[in-house]
């Protein structure tokens, strides 16, 4: 999970918001760097929207380089770059969580993951660098992390068959697009739903 970080030459400190427990108070202001948002996701609400950083802010900064998609393959990676990554063929459901363990692990308003079927993934470089966190009280819920910097990573879980994918490390489009907001009934106070998605208090109900 993200931790609070101080920025002396910014007089402030950032801070995770998925982490809070509480209400801070706050709601977000705008959106920023949109100018490499990831493709999947679309911004529903009416906040301002920054290409980078906001007028006034005190840094500057460009759009993050994109990666050449290639066909049938979607590539990820860690946030350091020593852990990368590739899932071939089609993802089997993508899905925006709201618990409190995805948020927190995520550090985020909520976790967006993209479900493959297990034998989907192959990691390119750095898989000795993996690690893994399982909740002890949970029955599936795990993470997988680079050791190094953080960045999540996916993580196959045997029992269902398939592999949990953080959306947000991926580096080109998975070809789907999220399908529900799930465990509404955990959402951050802080934090509103904007888009016209199907909302689940808990899980959404069996097909068929």
């Amino acid at each position: 999970s993200g931790a609070p970080s101080a920025m002396p030459a910014m007089g402030s400190a950032f801070v995770p918001a998925g982490n809070l427990l509480g209400d801070p108070g706050l709601r977000p202001e705008g959106h920023m760097f949109v100018g490499s948002k990831a493709p999947w996701h679309t911004i529903a609400d009416h906040l301002p929207q920054h290409e980078v950083y906001p007028p006034g802010f005190p840094a500057e900064g460009v759009p993050r380089p994109r990666v050449t998609p290639r066909e049938g393959i979607t590539e990820g990676g860690c946030l350091c770059g020593e852990v990368a990554y590739e899932l071939r063929g089609a993802p089997v459901r993508m899905m925006n969580c709201h618990c409190n363990r995805c948020r927190q692990g995520r550090s985020a308003a909520h976790a967006t993951n993209v479900f493959y079927a297990a034998d989907a993934l192959r990691f390119t470089r750095g898989a000795e660098l993996v690690r893994e966190y399982k909740v002890p009280d949970a029955k599936f819920h795990a993470v997988a992390f680079c050791s190094r910097c953080g960045g999540k990573v996916p993580r196959v879980s045997p029992e269902r068959g398939i592999v949990v994918v953080p959306a947000g490390a991926l580096a080109t489009d998975p070809g789907m697009r999220p399908m529900a907001h799930i465990f509404v009934a955990d959402k951050a106070p802080w934090y509103d739903i904007a888009d016209a998605l199907p909302q689940f208090a808990q899980m959404p109900p069996a097909p068929g």
